[in-house]
């Protein structure tokens, strides 16, 4: 209808030369359209100049209208070019990564040592690709963190395994293989910082299962590297059954102060 064309003419910018604004307003002639069809369909009203005014009153924020439409496509737009992007970058990388471990290694003749190159190039650009998964399940509703979290603990623990693997390829050090136990603390530490920071609803409970378990990881760690004799160091476990403890006490101490104070605004109103 030509009073929808007017109107939308005068609502939005000249399209010329702009092909979202031409897509916003053929979008919206359309949908203008259909809607006075369904209007005129049911024969309720018989008039064209008041069902043109009821389908144009719908629309009486076209700018706004165009904002949202506008940041909705551009996010859309962006996000393609970065899948592009990260498409052609990771090619390139693993061409990249090869290409330097040939080189180093026909030059160097050190092929027992330079396949560490390639296993922690590989392993780093699967930490890169989860840190993506971690950044787009974040942005998303609430219900989806609980992936971000699987994502970031297996991101934590392939860089602890990365590290673990240099160790192997390029040192001697005895007791290499605590840098992966070392990884699952971390992975347990960052996804229990996450929870809090995210403020999932059962941090606490999570904390209280984490603290045994790193306390088990730990008693590996202390009894292997001889810092403590085995028979002393298991009083680690036992222990962090205390810290959760306190921690119960601490929490069910908080929420009693904080219902008392509740109730003493209730009082006082």
């Amino acid at each position: 209808m030509e009073q929808f064309v007017q109107y939308i003419n005068s609502a939005l910018p000249d399209g010329e030369g702009n092909e979202l604004v031409y897509r916003f307003k053929k979008k919206t002639l359309d949908e203008m359209n259909a809607r006075a069809l369904e209007v005129t369909g049911r024969g309720g009203i018989l008039s064209r100049k008041v069902v043109e005014d009821l389908i144009i009153s719908e629309h009486a924020d076209l700018a706004g209208e165009y904002k949202e439409f506008e940041a909705h496509e551009t996010a859309k737009i962006k996000a393609r070019r970065s899948l592009l992007g990260n498409i052609i970058g990771s090619l390139v990388y693993i061409i990249l990564l090869i290409t330097v471990f040939l080189g180093v290694s026909m030059a160097t003749d050190l092929w027992k040592y330079t396949w560490i190159i390639v296993v922690d190039g590989i392993l780093l650009w699967v930490v890169y690709l989860l840190g993506l998964g971690i950044k787009k399940l974040v942005s998303m509703k609430r219900i989806f963190h609980v992936f971000a979290r699987v994502l970031l603990f297996g991101a934590v623990v392939v860089t602890m395994v990365a590290v673990f693997l240099a160790f192997v390829a390029l040192t001697d050090l005895p007791h290499s293989w605590l840098f992966v136990i070392i990884g699952l603390i971390l992975a347990f530490v960052c996804d229990g910082l996450f929870a809090e920071i995210t403020k999932a609803r059962l941090r606490i409970i999570y904390w209280l299962i984490y603290i045994p378990v790193i306390s088990v990881f730990l008693f590996i760690i202390i009894g292997a590297l001889d810092i403590l004799a085995w028979s002393v160091a298991w009083m680690i476990i036992p222990l962090s059954l205390v810290v959760d403890l306190i921690i119960i006490y601490a929490a069910i101490r908080r929420n009693r102060a904080e219902r008392m104070e509740v109730a003493d605004i209730w009082n006082e109103n």
